[in-house]
């Protein structure tokens, strides 16, 4: 009985599910007839029954061509723009985007025509939608000005002629005539970008990036231009602009998105950064551009958040072992974690720089100090000596003289660790290392000066005695210091002095 009536609600629902379908179809099919008879009316009824039932994008795209018609251009945009976000035949879809493209070319709102074009070129390959764009962009950048234009002509003359100078007075003169040409700026603009003149050609480009925000090959240049200097906020701008509305293929998309990611990264936007550089590392090979991944690690770091950071950089470590970036954020981590695995990552890292590159050592000078204070620590004279001579080869640093000398006392290397202490300030405990320095030497003169200042200092003084070297010259010191006792001479003595009484 269970079974059969399980059967019969199954069949039921089955019977039903069909029925919906049949109808909703139905709807659709005599939506078409009705429009195709200019039943509008009828057929927008019926259009919009089958959207409660299907939300069929065909059917949007109807709508639309409806309120088209009869002149309600905001209600159809409306629909169009409902249409082509839903599964819907090809043919429509293209129609739907083209009736968009015209009623945003129509009423000057050039961001969403562009923004449509783009979508439609995405989708459909459709070149025309690319070729719409460019003949924005040229219309844009024109002038109706006869003189500015005769002006603009005779600089291309001039251009072909290879005769720089008068074609610049030209395009200046054009400039003058019309502040809103922007034809001659690019011309001059892309002239100075090819001669590598960044100041002249951010000085002409920049203003057409402002005033054509969708001509994307200018704002990748400018862009580019305020990221060299520096002006991440601006160049974030171009940035966007060229991945919103730049017909641009996935590789330059990829590149444009992680020196967006870095503007944010600079200007502590770290989300936003975040986002970019994981779009980026999802969609390239990161074994030929790690850029995406280091970054990435780089925001997590400046998140505090190290666990991220540490999964990104092994995942970057297993691709080039042997980068520096690498081994110096993962070692900081590590550091920063109290780990002594920042020891064997600071080491690779050292090991492979170029100890006679300044720029190498000072970049990595913080790292170097804290690795040269670790072997110290440990005992590992032989390797703190080494990173200290190398980082006093750069610069002379008084912590990394100081365990050069110490280093090289508790390697036996005396005349070295005399070398440097005597040229540095010392504290009571270098100096007793200088005296004992001294000692092995056998200047027992020089040690025994340096004792006499330390002796007061009982802890010191016992180090002292522990020396086999200092132990004699301590005793010396201590033995002169001893007052010798004077027994009275008993021919000297006024025998009376004790019979006197007093008055």
């Amino acid at each position: 009985m269970v079974c059969n009536m399980n059967k019969k609600i199954i069949s039921t629902i089955f019977i039903i599910f069909f029925s919906t379908s049949a109808f909703a179809q139905g709807y659709h099919s005599q939506g078409r007839n009705a429009y195709v008879f200019r039943n509008y009316e009828k057929a927008r009824d019926l259009f919009l029954k089958d959207i409660e039932a299907t939300d069929r994008g065909d059917s949007y795209y109807f709508l639309g061509e409806i309120e088209k018609i009869e002149a309600n251009y905001d209600k159809a945009t409306e629909y169009f723009e409902l249409a082509v976000t839903r599964k819907m035949t090809k043919k429509f879809m293209v129609n739907a985007y083209w009736n968009l493209i015209i009623f945003a070319e129509n009423r000057q709102d050039f961001a969403s025509m562009v923004t449509h074009c783009k979508e439609l070129w995405a989708k459909t390959g459709d070149s025309s939608a690319k070729d719409k764009i460019n003949s924005l962009i040229n219309r844009l950048l024109w002038t109706n000005n006869e003189e500015a234009i005769a002006k603009y002509n005779k600089g291309m003359e001039f251009l072909k002629a290879k005769n720089d100078a008068e074609a610049e007075k030209s395009f200046r003169e054009a400039i003058s005539i019309d502040r809103n040409f922007l034809a001659p700026r690019f011309e001059m603009g892309m002239r100075a970008y090819r001669n590598r003149n960044d100041s002249d050609a951010l000085y002409y480009l920049n203003e057409i990036a402002v005033k054509i925000p969708f001509y994307h090959e200018i704002q990748l240049i400018t862009g580019d231009i305020h990221f060299k200097n520096r002006n991440y906020r601006t160049a974030a701008v171009n940035f966007t602009n060229a991945i919103d509305y730049g017909f641009i293929s996935k590789n330059e998309l990829n590149k444009t998105l992680i020196k967006r990611g870095t503007c944010y990264f600079h200007l502590s936007e770290l989300d936003k950064a975040e986002e970019d550089m994981k779009t980026a590392a999802a969609n390239i090979n990161i074994r030929t551009n790690l850029e995406p991944v280091l970054v990435l690690s780089a925001i997590y770091i400046k998140k505090n958040d190290y666990d991220n950071a540490l999964k990104t950089l092994a995942r970057a470590e297993s691709v080039s072992k042997d980068n520096p970036f690498i081994l110096f954020q993962t070692g900081s981590i590590h550091y920063k974690n109290n780990d002594w695995k920042y020891v064997s990552y600071f080491d690779r890292l050292f090991d492979l720089s170029d100890k006679n590159d300044s720029d190498t050592m000072t970049s990595y000078m913080r790292a170097f100090t804290i690795l040269m204070n670790a072997h110290y620590e440990k005992k590992n004279y032989s390797r703190s000596l080494q990173i200290a001579k190398a980082i006093n080869s750069i610069k002379k640093d008084y912590q990394a003289l100081a365990i050069s000398a110490r280093s090289d006392y508790f390697l036996g290397n005396n005349d070295s660790a005399i070398d440097t202490f005597e040229n540095i300030s010392l504290n009571n405990e270098d100096k007793l290392l200088l005296s004992s320095a001294y000692a092995k030497r056998g200047d027992k003169e020089k040690a025994a000066s340096i004792l006499r200042g330390l002796l007061y200092d009982s802890s010191l003084r016992e180090r002292a005695l522990k020396d086999r070297h200092l132990k004699p010259i301590v005793e010396s010191i201590e033995a002169q210091r001893t007052p010798v006792k004077v027994e009275p001479d008993p021919e000297t003595v006024d025998t009376n002095q004790s019979e006197k009484k007093p008055e």
